[in-house]
């Protein structure tokens, strides 16, 4: 589970959450310099072992030394939802949390997708998303969606950092036989631009190009559903790791005592000592 979202919204106590934290193996998914990933950190400190799906995510944490391992992502069967037929009735699909940067980028290829069947869904993550929200889809219904759509566009959230290449979003696409048309992105190994993929420094004429040549569209598509589903699967990267979590992970047990103060400690006594920190689930809730 995600520990910036499970533990930060869970409702329970800051006992609970101490507990499950020292007891659990989190699989990060934010990338670094976001609050999220912050908020994150804060959790992940107190595991045994943390996962993390990106190779940036894994060296942030790593840098915080906090004890990470690099989970590469890869298909599981139950993800393809592709047609028998083939048939796609979307040409291009994109799927994000809206930000001024994303936004503008779609503006720009406007006159390329206004008469084409073009489906936009974004959607504002300034407060935690519940069912029915605007622009979501998940599960097999995300999965329909994926399989119906011939090209998934993929702008990067800020201009910050290197490329991210947003590892969920991309495995789930080409699960389903899309043609992923991204910006340049790093740490996308085994998977290659111009194979599994594309790569754009210019985005309206790659998708241009792409619109008018669904026959490469296809081509790219059913490369990447192979290599993604057949040739590294998440068994692949996940198994390995579970092996090493039941060898040597295990729950960690240090317990905070307060420190002993004698009594008679008048220097002590003078300082007022600040109240333990015990955020409110509802405080919680307001700084995520």
């Amino acid at each position: 589970m995600a520990p910036h979202e499970f533990y930060a919204l869970g409702h329970w106590s800051d006992r609970a959450v101490d507990h499950a934290v020292r007891s659990s193996v989190p699989v990060c998914t934010e990338q670094p310099g976001t609050t999220w990933f912050d908020i994150t950190s804060l959790y992940a400190g107190r595991s045994p072992l943390v996962l993390d799906i990106n190779a940036h995510g894994t060296a942030a944490l790593r840098d915080q030394g906090i004890d990470t391992r690099h989970l590469r992502l890869g298909g599981v069967p139950s993800m393809d939802h592709r047609r028998p037929n083939g048939l796609r009735s979307r040409e291009a699909l994109f799927l994000g949390g809206r930000t001024d940067r994303r936004a503008r980028r779609l503006a720009e290829l406007a006159p390329l997708l206004w008469q084409r069947s073009a489906d936009l869904r974004l959607f504002t993550f300034n407060r935690p998303v519940q069912a029915g929200d605007g622009g979501l889809v998940f599960g097999g219904a995300k999965y329909d969606l994926l399989a119906d759509s011939r090209i998934l566009l993929n702008v990067h959230r800020d201009d910050t950092g290197p490329g991210y290449f947003e590892w969920a979003r991309m495995i789930e696409a080409m699960a389903n036989g899309c043609c992923v048309l991204t910006e340049p992105s790093t740490d996308h190994d085994p998977l290659t631009a111009g194979v599994h993929f594309v790569e754009s420094v210019d985005l309206a004429a790659d998708l241009e190009q792409l619109l008018d040549d669904p026959d490469r569209c296809a081509h790219i598509g059913e490369r990447a559903a192979a290599a993604v589903l057949h040739e590294h699967p998440l068994v692949d990267s996940l198994a390995p790791l579970l092996d090493e979590i039941e060898r040597e992970g295990r729950p960690v047990r240090r317990r905070w005592v307060a420190p002993r103060y004698r009594a008679r400690s008048t220097r002590l006594e003078q300082r007022p000592l600040l109240p333990a920190f015990r955020p409110t689930e509802g405080i919680r809730e307001r700084i995520y």
